[in-house]
């Protein structure tokens, strides 16, 4: 858990202050670690000549100190370990302080290209922006918005039911509830000062991780954060329409040297020169087909991993071997409702809750695998005051699940029995909301999960990759998206590239191996990701498992 401090921002709301290790030089370390073995070999010395001597007092007396003494440099030795070699390597706390800060030798000369706007993209561009002369943002679709949409295109669902038209074709959960994890918030506060000003506009509530209402197969979990716990680390419970939406917004306000250009990237090209590198990509637009130089080319393009899939291999970097990509299929699907609650009629849901109406999560409701149950719950009050109700399974169709807030009620009584029944609360949030469904117009959202995939380019030969060239987020690891890490881990992406890119002067060549140095660096922040929600969903009849694998492996459920 990360220590931290709270403060006021400009909305008012707490937010996180972070301490900042910074590594130990290894100069430093090598001297202590020798004053420390040096220490322990002079008492050991001192103690067997005491051990000679006739005063068995004297004696015992010293074996304790030393004793003592050798735990304590033990300890000191083992601190200086952590500070130097695990913090950095294992987490991205000693990147944080540089994010967002201008170079020392000034930008490179040239321009990197992102492919791909959404927030990964927009992340990554951001980053860049302090590195290169100039970034271009090449996106599919046109005229994203910056601001929040005032208007709401409604559609009829095949059931009958109102559901949102998303201007983001390509983007899965465009409407679905996100909950933006510390490393997320703690990367934007250091790119963008002036994020809490501008997310005023959006109606964002910054919140405690609160974990006060969960329960696991109808047992309550111990409650670690509590809505109003002043200790708790913050998160961003919002949607990705509103969240991504505030990104870009930001990057076209204060990132003057980023520009963006409507097309599709078809294909990379490779430098001719030293047959090592990119010169740019290829662009189909809507006035043909161009070329855009490059310095260093990012792929963000997500789930599609279309580097791995042709860009490389068509640039003559491959074929990759078939073995760097693992996938698995969880089969899950996901229904959820938005209620917009009205102003007035906040204190009065609020007085139903134990902890009353908090932005963040009001309940939720994991399976009990030892029961064979498929199906979780969750509630979450997002930005501008919008109650979301969800629930998803493994292994079923959204035909299967709950919409309407009867059906909801009657689901849950179903997932309990008299043993562990359904708070009490709950059931008086369900009649409050039928009641009210008018004033709340709710709409509702089906959501397939998909297949989840992993490219592993920390694995690749050396030299088989472009050395200006890296990929981020989804386009590496498109993990299951129900455990709130896919931002994260593209916060964490960034984070390493960042690293690297202050470690290399300006005037000098991305070295040939950069690539995966780069690819290993991260990995070793986030491979945990894909491991531990693979034994997860392995825990679940419903997954389809990796080839050659079955639902045995790995899992600890």
């Amino acid at each position: 858990m990360v220590a931290n401090s709270r403060r006021r921002n400009p909305l008012g709301q707490a937010q996180l202050a972070p301490r900042h290790p910074t590594p130990l030089p290894l100069p430093d370390l090598l001297v202590l670690s020798v004053i420390v073995v040096t220490n322990y070999h002079s008492t050991m010395k001192d103690m067997w000549s005491l051990l000679k001597q006739p005063d068995s007092n004297r004696i015992w007396a010293m074996v304790a100190t030393a004793s003592v003494g050798t735990i304590i440099a033990v300890n000191l030795l083992a601190k200086m370990v952590r500070r130097a070699i695990f913090m950095p390597t294992l987490t991205i706390m000693s990147d944080l302080p540089n994010i967002g800060t201008a170079r020392k030798d000034g930008r490179r000369k040239g321009r990197a290209v992102i492919c791909g706007g959404s927030i990964a993209g927009l992340i990554a561009a951001s980053m860049c922006a302090d590195h290169f002369d100039s970034v271009l943002i090449i996106e599919a679709e046109d005229s994203l918005p910056i601001d929040p949409p005032e208007k709401k295109e409604m559609r009829t669902m095949a059931n009958g039911l109102p559901t949102r038209v998303s201007p983001r074709k390509r983007v899965m959960q465009y409407f679905g509830l996100h909950y933006y994890q510390p490393p997320v918030l703690l990367g934007l506060q250091r790119m963008f000062p002036a994020l809490h000003e501008q997310a005023a506009h959006f109606g964002f509530v910054l919140a405690p991780m609160s974990f006060a209402n969960f329960e696991c197969g109808g047992v309550k979990c111990p409650e670690v954060y509590r809505p109003a716990d002043s200790h708790a680390p913050m998160v961003v419970p919002a949607t990705r329409e509103t969240f991504e939406t505030l990104i870009r917004r930001l990057v076209m306000k204060y990132k003057p040297n980023v520009s963006f250009l409507t097309g599709t990237v078809t294909g990379f090209e490779r430098e001719a020169v030293s047959g090592r590198k990119l010169s740019g990509v290829t662009v189909n637009t809507s006035n043909g087909e161009k070329f855009e130089p490059a310095a260093f080319v990012v792929d963000a393009t997500g789930a599609a991993q279309t580097s791995y899939r042709k860009w490389l291999t068509n640039a003559g970097f491959g074929p990759l071997p078939v073995s760097l990509r693992e996938d698995y299929h969880p089969h899950i699907n996901y229904v959820q409702s938005t209620w917009t609650i009205p102003k007035d009629l906040l204190p009065e849901i609020g007085a139903l809750l134990p902890y009353g109406l908090h932005p963040g999560v009001v309940h939720y409701m994991l399976p009990d695998l030892a029961k064979g149950e498929q199906t979780g719950q969750s509630f979450i009050l997002l930005e501008r005051s919008q109650l979301v109700l969800m629930t998803g399974a493994w292994g079923t169709s959204t035909d299967n699940l709950p919409h309407t807030i009867q059906e909801v009620r009657a689901h849950t009584k179903a997932t309990h029995d008299d043993a562990h029944p359904a708070p009490q609360w709950l059931y008086k949030l369900f009649d409050a909301l039928e009641a009210h469904e008018e004033e709340c117009a709710p709409w509702y959202a089906d959501f397939d999960i998909g297949a989840l995939s992993f490219i592993k380019y920390h694995q690749a030969e050396s030299g088989s990759l472009p050395s200006n060239w890296a990929a981020v987020g989804d386009s590496v690891m498109k993990v299951n998206p129900i455990y709130g890490q896919g931002c994260t881990k593209a916060m964490m992406d960034t984070l390493a590239l960042d690293s690297l890119f202050r470690n290399i002067p300006a005037l000098q060549e991305f070295p040939s191996d950069f690539a995966r140095e780069y690819f290993q660096k991260a990995i070793k922040r986030t491979g945990g990701m894909w491991d531990g929600n693979k034994a997860v969903d392995y825990g679940f009849s419903g997954t389809e498992p990796s080839k050659g694998e079955t639902l045995a492996d790995g899992a600890f459920a």
